[in-house]
């Protein structure tokens, strides 16, 4: 049976009506596919240690469940000593924001003093400023306080969807190799294991590298004599979780904070130490624990992250690299999306390639170009 090739007018309209239809169901379906997401990153993640577990003659369920219990105490620990930093910001919070009022008095006079700027028009705007900037952060505060039992409920879920994937993993793949006709099984096998392999070692890599820049946060932010050091500290390793955007984020959100109970030159240093701390991670800790597992170069890397902000919020920020690297790898494997994997990717022309192809005479007969 012959094939129909579309024209290109059409094919370009299914394209982006089938864009459309994605982006929308991705939106639709944010409360089941983000959780869903993130179980299937944990579940890559701890599959090693399962499969550990499981060679000591660990039944597959009892394996799943150990290696999860493992995470949750981890994450339990993590979230208690993050709580107890909390609970301190919250409860100096309203010293906190008058003292930010005086600082942006005193910068208010020394403007008036001077530039001779009406004094009443700055204040104005000054406090508008302030108290914008503030009640955001309460607002902020107080909707995460609120959506506790939100979060809490999410956490079950995706440990619950982990649970499953680690226990029906083969049942999956079972299910993936057979709804592909023969001949595509052995794609289809490279894909998974190269899935495998990537988001395994991305996700690990950089959980090991949050843990080093939080160690070497906080151990600045106690030589600096920073308030609430370990809260910040944590917190900027975090962010800087989000490729390019996290740690201008964090560096923000730090510098105001220290602000509230330090002196200026003490924000500038957190601000400094922070972008010096980011410098030498993007530089050298990042290469050697990542790697070059995902190779997605940085105009993508920042349209992905913005688009993940705004389909699925924070939690699609997190998630835009690994889904990237995903397609990425789904892209390679198929003939006529390959120039997909192309754009995607980080690609640049071989030095002895180039200078042999520039070294060529003009003047060289056809048949012997490359």
């Amino acid at each position: 049976m012959n094939e129909v090739k579309l024209p290109f007018n059409a094919r370009l309209a299914f394209t982006l009506i089938s864009l459309l239809l994605i982006i929308y169901i991705a939106r639709l379906g944010h409360d089941l596919l983000v959780p869903l997401a993130f179980a299937l990153l944990v579940s890559i993640m701890l599959l090693p240690m399962a499969t550990v577990l499981e060679k000591w003659r660990f039944s597959r369920g009892l394996a799943a469940f150990t290696v999860i219990l493992l995470f949750v105490v981890l994450l339990v620990g993590v979230f208690i000593l993050l709580a107890a930093q909390m609970g301190a910001f919250v409860t100096d919070f309203p010293q906190l924001q008058q003292q930010l009022l005086h600082s942006l008095n005193e910068l208010q006079t020394w403007i008036n003093v001077k530039f001779h700027i009406n004094a009443t028009t700055q204040m104005n705007y000054l406090e508008q400023f302030a108290m914008g900037t503030l009640g955001s952060a309460a607002t902020f505060l107080s909707s995460t306080l609120l959506s506790l039992s939100s979060l809490l409920i999410f956490i079950v879920f995706v440990l619950l969807y982990t649970f499953f994937f680690l226990l029906y993993r083969s049942l999956l793949v079972t299910f993936l190799v057979r709804l592909f006709k023969e001949k595509h099984r052995d794609k289809l096998q490279d894909v998974i294991l190269q899935t495998q392999f990537i988001i395994k070692g991305y996700v690990s890599g950089l959980m090991i590298e949050m843990i080093v820049v939080a160690f070497v946060n906080c151990a600045m932010f106690w030589i600096l004599g920073i308030k609430y050091a370990t809260l910040l500290g944590i917190m900027a390793a975090l962010f800087n979780l989000i490729p390019y955007l996290g740690i201008y984020m964090a560096t923000i959100l730090c510098t105001i904070i220290t602000l509230t109970n330090s002196s200026l030159a003490t924000s500038l240093q957190v601000a400094i130490g922070l972008l010096i701390v980011h410098f030498l991670d993007s530089n050298i800790l990042l290469p050697r624990i990542v790697g070059s597992k995902v190779k997605i170069n940085a105009l993508v890397t920042i349209l992905g992250v913005v688009t993940g902000n705004l389909i699925w919020g924070v939690p699609g920020m997190f998630l835009a690299i690994p889904l990237i690297a995903i397609l990425k790898i789904i892209f390679e494997h198929i003939e006529y999306m390959q120039p997909w994997a192309l754009l995607l990717g980080d690609v640049t022309i071989p030095k002895k390639k180039k200078e042999k192809i520039i070294s060529k005479e003009p003047e060289q007969p056809a048949n012997n170009q490359i």
